[in-house]
């Protein structure tokens, strides 16, 4: 299986799409590491050989933003928790005919009375703000979830990048070592009279390139590694390579059987929460259009006969003008506006989805290409160029020629391994699920 390959997928019942991967992560702790160096302070971070899986375990615990989420939900669930509350009693205490005059003057017929009243909420309103509470809490589970798949999605994308920078650097050694050889080569054969001193100068300059080029690949490459353990929060990058088949290509399915998955996505699935969210948002506002009852019960003190009675209450609003008329409107707007939006969505994806599997389709044929046709050509064109510089009387110019081919090609297909690899995870991170069926299997980098 590819290198690339991370399960992240999303299902309507399960919002946390990593656990599976978490169980199958086993992170290997390094008891070499040095005093001082990044591992020994913090001994989670690897240090010997870094998989895919390895990396997105640790971004999925160190990654900042991810906590954030983690607040989001437990906000939600705590206004899930208030909104299911029953409204609290209220206790009154009145004392009217006071300090009046004739014979209410002073406290002589006072009448006092203490009063505990209740809200009765009717028409299921706290029914429908629990389902309104369950359907944010959902969604923010979601937006977790998706978040989850984002960083895993980056994790995949910088861990490609590190080794295509591998790749790259292990290339420009072989062209500071092919530079190397045609010095040898061209001073050889100056001092021999059978080349212009011109030769020898010409490929002076090609190594001094070639070093330039290799040196600049190597910061390159420690930017890049640096990128990607900015996921997990190491600023140093502790492991010492990434480990990965750059060149895997295993087989994508047909671009018709990855549009039926659209409607599985985190997209898709963020519609169909937004859908709930706004059905029960049409709950509430019909249940708001009937009034709440309030009774209450007290016990009044007659100060002149010193007598006790009890009193009772009960109120109800008159909703003769205001019956949530407007609320009540803008919710059945809003939720029937989300099938609008739903379709819009789903026709967008299908387009990016397209457009992925067409460059993804370029990708393919350029490798296959490269790797089939080119490569090949390239690779007997310098045989026969440096025989026949030695044998045949071929010129310099054409020896570097067949070297600067080979080079380029092998650059190119580099580019294009790379380039495949991150389309299929910008197309597994639209449909929140692995293109293909397997567990990760990792590869020592192949020679490019």
């Amino acid at each position: 299986m590819p290198m690339y390959h991370h399960p992240i997928s999303v299902h309507r019942h399960r919002p946390v799409v990593v656990a599976g991967l978490i169980a199958l992560v086993a992170i290997s702790l390094s008891l070499g590491a040095p005093a001082g160096s990044p591992a020994a302070k913090n001994p989670s971070l690897p240090v010997g050989r870094l998989t895919l899986r390895t990396a997105a375990s640790l971004a999925l615990t160190g990654n900042p933003s991810l906590n954030a989420h983690g607040h989001a939900v437990r906000a939600a669930e705590g206004q899930r928790v208030q909104v299911g509350l029953v409204p609290n009693p209220e206790l009154a205490l009145e004392v009217e005919d006071v300090l009046g005059s004739g014979e209410v003057g002073g406290l002589r017929e006072a009448q006092t009375t203490l009063q505990l009243s209740q809200l009765i909420e009717l028409g299921g309103k706290r029914a429908a703000r629990a389902q309104v509470a369950d359907a944010v809490t959902s969604q923010r589970k979601r937006e977790a979830a998706r978040a989850q798949i984002e960083v895993l999605a980056a994790v995949a994308e910088r861990f490609i990048h590190v080794v295509g920078d591998q790749q790259r650097l292990m290339l420009a050694g072989e062209t500071t070592r092919l530079a190397e050889e045609s010095l040898d080569q061209a001073r050889r054969r100056v001092e021999a009279g059978r080349a212009s001193p011109i030769e020898e100068k010409r490929a002076r300059i090609l190594l001094a390139r070639a070093r330039i080029d290799q040196e600049h690949t190597e910061h390159e490459l420690q930017t890049s590694r640096r990128q990607l353990a900015a996921l997990w929060g190491d600023g140093e990058a502790a492991f010492a390579t990434a480990e990965g088949d750059l060149f895997a290509r295993p087989d994508v399915p047909p671009f018709a059987e990855l549009a039926a998955r659209i409607v599985r996505s985190p997209e898709s699935i963020r519609w169909q929460d937004e859908q709930a969210l706004r059905d029960a948002e049409v709950r509430l506002a019909d249940a708001r259009r009937r009034p709440d009852l309030t009774a209450g019960l007290g016990v009044r003190h007659y100060a002149g006969p010193d007598d006790v009675g009890l009193v009772f209450r009960l109120s109800l609003p008159l909703t003769f003008r205001d019956q949530n008329q407007g609320a009540r409107a803008e919710a059945r707007a809003l939720r029937d506006r989300v099938e609008f939006d739903r379709s819009a969505g789903e026709l967008r994806l299908r387009t990016v989805l397209f457009g992925f599997a067409q460059e993804l389709l370029h990708a393919e044929t350029e490798l296959s290409a490269i790797e089939g046709e080119m490569l090949p050509d390239a690779e007997t064109m310098l045989q026969l160029a440096r025989e026949g510089v030695d044998r045949a009387g071929f010129s310099q110019l054409e020896l570097l020629d067949a070297q600067h081919t080979l080079i380029q090609l092998r650059r190119e297909r580099i580019a294009a391994a790379e380039a495949r690899h991150s389309i299929i995870v910008e197309m597994e991170k639209l449909l929140g699920e692995s293109l293909s069926p397997g567990s990760v299997q990792s590869a020592s980098s192949r020679n490019p």
